[in-house]
């Protein structure tokens, strides 16, 4: 029985990396693999992937190991600018900026996870490493003589990662050296590494998508488009407040349990100024981030819900906003429903560039002004964008809202939808691990 250990990156927020190794994890147990999952304390105490094997990262003790005997004594990442408010937009172009974010702040740090992840790959003895944007899984491979397996998009391709490959000011930033923590340990394991993506190379690489939708320069050949990583929901629940007959378009609005946005209560109190009175029927699910009771009454035409069944809601809708997640576009795209995304990062914008570059949705910003921040920690300095004032435009979205249900989008929708669905369910589950 082939053993598959999967490693998500699983310090940020959100749940998109975590999700699609779950997917994994029950198609490989389909298959009659054995997959186990490596959680940090986040998700593992929520409970996610229960009925799979998991090991815990617990990442805490690092309070203590990150000390050190030479300058810095305390290693972390410090805000130079002068910062009034916080941001609704983090504007970055580089995955290296992962590398401070997910506390990669030292050499010693670094080998303090490879050990503890050394003890777990000892234990549960797999076969191979599936990673999805984990930054120590090649490590790992060459460490332990695994076979790595990587899960990527275009923005960090490893052979030719295209971050902001949509071509605008965000570009300009200057990324932090992300290498800075990992050079030693690379030169003692003879792995060259020009950029961090290069930590994210494996001997193979699966795009949970088809290639309209995350085109990349396919310099190698051990590339594999698999469709999303993700169920597909027909939606087929009942959504009392859009099955009421009406001749209003309707609208659902989600920015997802992890999107990280700064000021959830003034987003939602501006999008009741949006569409308050308007001809369209809103349902909002706040993620449960701020009460949907605050919100009750407020609007004739709304509806605000903790959580709601996301596939029946948008399957039932006639456009979706949401905040650019990778699992929502993807529930979009296979329900054939077009899009608006309110991005509150990088990533989250690349997605709804995408969707623009497909015909199939726009993306519009949420902030007034840019501002470049300064940042430093043990290996230098770096810059990033803070997008600032929270501004929904009433006008704008109104507008594009109508291009999209109205324009001519479902006829791509419907092509895009069947490229997805055909590949995942043509995708060979044991050819993505043989070796």
């Amino acid at each position: 029985m082939t053993r598959i250990l999967l490693l998500p990156s699983d310090h940020g927020g959100g749940r998109g990396h975590v999700s699609r190794v779950v997917y994994l994890a029950e198609r490989f147990r389909r298959q009659g693999f054995q997959p186990a999952i490596i959680l940090e304390k986040k998700h593992y105490d929520s409970g996610v992937a229960e009925m799979y094997e998991r090991f815990l990262l617990d990442t805490r003790p690092e309070r203590l190991v990150k000390y050190q005997l030479r300058k810095p004594f305390k290693p972390g990442v410090h805000l130079k600018s002068r910062l009034r408010e916080r941001p609704v937009y983090n504007a970055f172009n580089s995955l290296a900026y992962q590398v401070p974010r997910d506390g990669y702040w030292s050499e010693r740090l670094v080998r303090y996870r490879l050990k503890k992840l050394g003890r777990i790959i000892r234990r549960f003895k797999p076969d191979v490493l599936v990673g999805d944007t984990h930054l120590l899984t090649r490590l790992l491979g060459a460490i332990h003589h695994l076979p790595v397996v990587q899960i990527t998009r275009t923005q960090g391709f490893p052979p030719a990662p295209d971050f902001a490959w949509w071509g605008d000011d965000e570009s300009a930033f200057i990324a932090p050296d992300g290498l800075g923590p990992f050079r030693k340990i690379l030169d003692e394991l003879q792995l060259e590494a020009g950029r961090v993506e290069d930590l994210l190379r494996g001997d193979r690489y699966l795009i949970p998508a088809a290639p309209r939708v995350e085109p990349v320069h396919k310099t190698e050949n051990d590339v594999i488009y698999t469709g999303p990583f993700a169920h597909y929901d027909r939606g087929n629940q009942a959504i009392p407040f859009f099955d009421i007959p009406s001749d209003s378009p309707r609208i659902y609005v989600s920015i997802g349990g992890g999107a990280g946005r700064s000021g959830e209560k003034k987003f939602f109190e501006q999008l009741i100024d949006v569409f308050d009175k308007s001809d369209y029927r809103v349902l909002v699910s706040t993620g449960n981030r701020v009460k949907a009771k605050n919100y009750h009454k407020r609007s004739a035409n709304m509806q605000f819900v903790n959580w709601i069944h996301g596939p029946s809601a948008i399957a039932r809708s006639d456009a979706l906003i949401f905040h650019g997640g990778y699992g929502t576009m993807m529930e979009a795209l296979m329900l054939g429903k077009p899009a608006l995304v309110l991005p509150s990062h990088s990533e989250q914008r690349a997605n709804g560039e995408r969707l623009n570059r497909l015909g199939v949705g726009q993306v519009l910003p949420i902030w007034q002004r840019m501002e470049t921040l300064t940042l430093e920690w043990p290996y230098g300095t770096f810059t990033q964008g803070a997008g600032l004032g929270l501004h929904l435009d009433k006008k704008q979205i109104h507008d594009t809202l109508h291009d999209l249900i109205f324009g001519d989008r479902y006829t791509r929708l419907k092509e895009l939808s069947a490229d997805l669905l055909r590949r995942m369910e043509e995708t060979n589950m044991e050819k993505l691990v043989a070796f």
